[in-house]
């Protein structure tokens, strides 16, 4: 039998209440510049298991794959991110995500790198991209695949709209980190990936790179400001019914 007009109500009125005075979604900002997967690995019992997520975001590739003072190769990049998955799920972690890395702005890093020993950067990215996406299937895990997201935004990363930043939309030849719009990318992405998994109360932590930390962004280094995981954090509070999606 059909419950009453007036039950119905008072029971949604109730669920309302409860779910507006739960606690928070908590999103941690470990992001590191410079930082690979070898340097991830060396600080995760600190930044992930110390803290206990219910859920992660691992996303790193591109210091191990271009940064030619602290290169990690693609086997050993592999080796280290089954290390953080591997260890994520004796922490019993929900959600473990891969991110792939965006596009870069190849000639912008070759100029900032010219001892790197591989000549086409873009297609050297590429073998780090299709490491987290094999991980990503062996492991049966969620991916986040940014460099497909920023691509169908633009093409071509010297362009204006593109999501990284270059000459056109930002006068500098960075070529590697994202622009405002690109950030909040990011966060739209991992939102979507995510899904329904993230609960009120849940801790989720965004581990990685210089990219993570918020590089030239508002609030780098934390989960404020304009960087991806206080973006991030504001979406699914908001998803939830959070006062603290609305400050």
């Amino acid at each position: 039998m059909a419950r009453p007009l007036s039950v119905r109500l008072l029971m949604t009125c109730v669920a309302t209440s409860l779910l507006a005075h739960a606690a928070p979604v908590e999103v941690l900002n470990k992001g590191i510049g410079g930082h690979t997967s070898a340097n991830g690995l060396s600080r995760y019992a600190r930044d992930v298991e110390k803290l206990a997520p219910d859920h992660l975001i691992l996303y790193f590739g591109i210091n191990d794959a271009l940064n030619s003072r602290k290169l990690v190769p693609v086997a050993n990049f592999r080796a280290n991110l089954q290390q953080m998955i591997d260890r994520a799920r004796k922490l019993k972690v929900k959600t473990i995500i891969l991110t792939t890395p965006n596009p870069i702005v190849a000639a912008y890093l070759r100029k900032r790198h010219p001892a790197h020993p591989q000549q086409d950067l873009d297609a050297w990215l590429k073998t780090y991209d299709q490491a987290v996406r094999e991980l990503a299937k062996e492991n049966t895990l969620p991916l986040a695949d940014l460099r497909k997201r920023f691509l169908d935004v633009q093409p071509d990363q010297e362009a204006k709209d593109s999501l990284v930043r270059n000459l056109a939309n930002s006068r500098t030849t960075d070529g590697v980190h994202p622009t405002a719009a690109g950030y909040k990318a990011i966060a739209q992405l991992m939102a979507e990936t995510l899904g329904d998994a993230v609960k009120p109360g849940d801790r989720v932590i965004c581990m990685g790179d210089s990219i993570t930390f918020g590089s030239g962004t508002v609030g780098a280094g934390t989960a404020t400001g304009s960087t991806y995981p206080a973006q991030l954090s504001l979406l699914l509070n908001k998803k939830l019914g959070q006062a603290k999606a609305d400050q």
